[in-house]
């Protein structure tokens, strides 16, 4: 992520740019939708039964589905689970009976969760390749059941490929096509490997940032001094509290609400519980962890021992 210098992105500034898209953004132009409005009323939805979540990638790696909800409704948790990766639905790459193959199946998969209590969110990896395409996926998940979508935008081989402007056309038509949804966008929060990404553009569609905070995979003295370098020193390491009042300074400008990711096996258990508390101090209402295969009981006991609002324990 670039150091943000901006004030906080907005509507108008969206439609003007989305303008000279066609129709999806005139479209989208024609609602009549105060994006704080609909930020605050997603904030309040959020609050009414707020969940921690536990993200899942392939049924092949993950388990099935029932058998997930079913653990995570023991413990009161939610899932965000991956649907698509740029036009190309999961089936195509988690060969499994149930993998998401179209709109059927999410409504399928949606309704063994939320049959189980455990609230559905979906996910998906953002490209920018095909924008339209791409829009009309998503859309099409948030039509089938998902409470949400978070899409993962990121600049590594096989994330985002496209430009500003496939940016702005992908948000028009989304937005065309599900004006009120809740659409949140996932990234790496290192700033050094976000300068190419458009950020800029693809909040000004979204409601939330869920930042990835993996302290023990960002260790190291080159990582360590590129967070100096890029204005933000880390004197007592990169530590979990380094990482949450990092993404509070660099994303504060965008006004959206910040929905931490953190790893699920991390080497220092105890380093959780740390973080869990410094995402409370910082307002950040709900957190969520990478991912269900790897992560073990104890994290998912503490989580449902601290549900998001309360004052997290040290363990």
């Amino acid at each position: 992520m670039r150091r943000l210098t901006r004030t906080a992105v907005n509507r108008r500034k969206f439609l003007t740019s989305a303008a000279m898209l066609g129709a999806g953004a005139v479209a989208l132009a024609n609602t009549q939708c105060d994006p704080a409005i609909v930020r605050r009323l997603h904030q309040i939805d959020g609050r009414r039964d707020p969940r921690h979540a536990v993200w899942v990638w392939q049924f092949s790696e993950d388990g099935a589905a029932d058998e997930i909800a079913s653990n995570l409704a023991t413990h009161n948790l939610a899932a965000i689970v991956k649907t698509h990766d740029g036009v190309e639905w999961m089936a195509n790459f988690d060969h499994v009976p149930g993998a998401i193959d179209g709109p059927p199946q999410v409504a399928t998969v949606a309704g063994i969760f939320e049959q189980h209590g455990v609230p559905f969110h979906a996910w998906c990896v953002v490209k920018g390749v095909d924008p339209i395409g791409e829009a009309a996926m998503a859309a099409a998940v948030l039509a089938s059941g998902a409470r949400s979508l978070t899409l993962d935008l990121e600049d590594h081989p096989g994330f985002w490929e496209g430009t500003r402007e496939s940016a702005l056309a992908f948000g028009a038509e989304l937005r065309a096509r599900s004006p009120y949804a809740r659409i949140d966008i996932s990234i790496d929060p290192r700033p050094w490997l976000n300068v190419r990404l458009p950020i800029d553009e693809f909040v000004q569609f979204t409601d939330g940032i869920r930042p990835q905070l993996y302290w023990d995979l960002f260790q190291g003295v080159d990582q360590h001094n590129a967070w100096e370098y890029m204005g933000h020193p880390a004197p007592e390491g990169v530590t979990p509290e380094f990482l949450v009042d990092a993404v509070r300074r660099m994303y504060a400008p965008y006004d959206r609400w910040l929905l931490p990711i953190a790893h699920a096996a991390p080497q220092d258990p105890s380093s959780f519980a740390r973080f869990a508390y410094r995402a409370w101090q910082q307002e950040m209402p709900q957190v969520s962890v990478w991912r269900y295969a790897i992560v073990d009981a104890a994290l998912l006991d503490y989580l449902r021992r601290n549900p998001p609002g309360s004052e997290p324990t040290a363990g």
